[in-house]
């Protein structure tokens, strides 16, 4: 196939109801810097119903070099990407998710990373987590009992399990211990220099206890708890936290991000090789992904960036991490974490990827796994997912998520 390209790269977004991430991303965008390159933007949309394109057009048309492909469907990560590569004129694609934000070097530093290693055939960008974060521990003889929910600035934000160490997540509330560590994102946003108040709920306690972050220490009575940093606390005390420095696979076929919700570090700074990619933020040449064979779009989403790293690796080329370019992600910004359409699409794409890559001995081993866990667990979307990915793979039938 010959090639003839207009632009050095080509940025394809999907979109399927993010109009929410619109703007966060496209302001970045707007400010990266690049001097001895070309781009374009390919914006996808899988027929959203939020008034993405509209607003889309209105706002940000003629502040970018910006191409618009309406799928007239919803064909998920997999199959609006494959629509926005097809619709792109660049050397280079770069596949970057919508609910993100970008440093103003990470296409450049993307760009000439690739450039620098002509061996590598994806190259996956640092991402990290949306917000910078500061720790909030405990000082106690016994236990203190919080509420999930607090207020940062006024603002109610829910305690996420990821970001907590050392403690017990029940249902209602927060078991917590003189050990515990709960990382507390600045909601103000990065690079927002801000007094915060943080208001934490105290159902039981002991006498003597105390809230503290660093050298910071309030009584923890029951009822409302106050901390009050200022904003040269926080910038002294706040840090990233890395959502993915590249993926890879278990010994359980399982995929994994590289240093999730671990401190961005010296460790996170460094190139290497990666197993796989993270189709959040990756690029490679035009060419190798035609080559691969595109993205599977059976897949949907999820795994579908492990099928295609595998079978990039198959053309002899590597995949690594580029430490310098660098994304703020919002995790599970499409899907809910573990909601019935993430268990269907995560257990069913596992053994697609498995019988695909793997050898099918393997594919039947986690099959049989996998069924039984769904019957035992009593979870009627691992089923399903393990029982489609049969009929997909052997009976060729298309088959997609419904909920039971």
């Amino acid at each position: 196939m010959s090639y003839t390209f207009n632009y050095d790269v080509s940025v394809i977004l999907v979109n399927y109801n993010g109009r929410k991430y619109i703007d966060a991303l496209f302001e970045s965008l707007i400010r990266l810097k690049h001097d001895d390159f070309t781009y374009e933007i390919v914006f996808v949309d899988n027929d959203s119903t939020d008034g993405s394109v509209d607003y889309l057009k209105d706002k940000y048309a003629d502040k970018c070099n910006l191409n618009i492909v309406e799928t007239g469907a919803n064909k998920g990560f997999a199959g609006g990407n494959n629509a926005g590569v097809k619709a792109s004129n660049g050397k280079y694609i770069v596949l970057l998710n919508n609910d993100t934000a970008v440093d103003e070097k990470w296409l450049t530093n993307l760009y000439h990373f690739m450039l620098e290693n002509p061996e590598c055939g994806m190259a996956n960008s640092k991402l990290l987590f949306f917000y910078d974060f500061i720790t909030i521990g405990f000082n106690t003889t016994d236990k203190i009992i919080i509420e999930k929910e607090i207020l940062i600035n006024s603002k109610k934000y829910t305690i996420d399990s990821k970001f907590c160490k050392n403690l017990l997540y029940e249902p209602e509330q927060l078991v917590c211990f003189g050990h515990t560590q709960i990382c507390i994102p600045l909601l103000e946003g990065v690079g927002v220099e801000s007094d915060y108040d943080i208001e934490i709920t105290v159902k039981s306690t002991v006498d003597g206890s105390e809230i503290k972050c660093a050298d910071t220490v309030v009584e923890a009575n029951l009822g409302k708890s106050k901390l009050f940093l200022t904003r040269n606390f926080v910038k002294e005390n706040k840090y990233s936290l890395i959502q993915n420095a590249g993926s890879g696979i278990n010994e359980e076929y399982d995929g994994f991000d590289r240093g999730f919700c671990e401190k961005d570090c010296e460790e996170y700074n460094k190139s290497c090789e990666l197993t796989n990619g993270c189709g959040a933020s990756i690029m490679m040449l035009r060419e190798d992904f035609d080559k691969a064979g595109c993205f599977d779009e059976r897949f949907f989403m999820y795994y579908e960036d492990t099928d295609l790293s595998l079978r990039i690796k198959k053309l002899g080329k590597r995949i690594m991490f580029c430490p310098d370019s660098v994304v703020r992600h919002i995790h599970t910004g499409s899907s809910k974490e573990w909601s019935p359409f993430f268990t269907y699409h995560v257990y069913r794409n596992k053994l697609l990827m498995i019988g695909k890559n793997i050898s099918k001995k393997e594919y039947w081993k986690y099959f049989l796994k996998q069924y039984y866990l769904g019957i035992r667990h009593r979870d009627p979307m691992k089923r399903k997912g393990t029982v489609d990915s049969y009929k997909i793979l052997f009976k060729n039938r298309d088959v997609h998520y419904e909920a039971e």
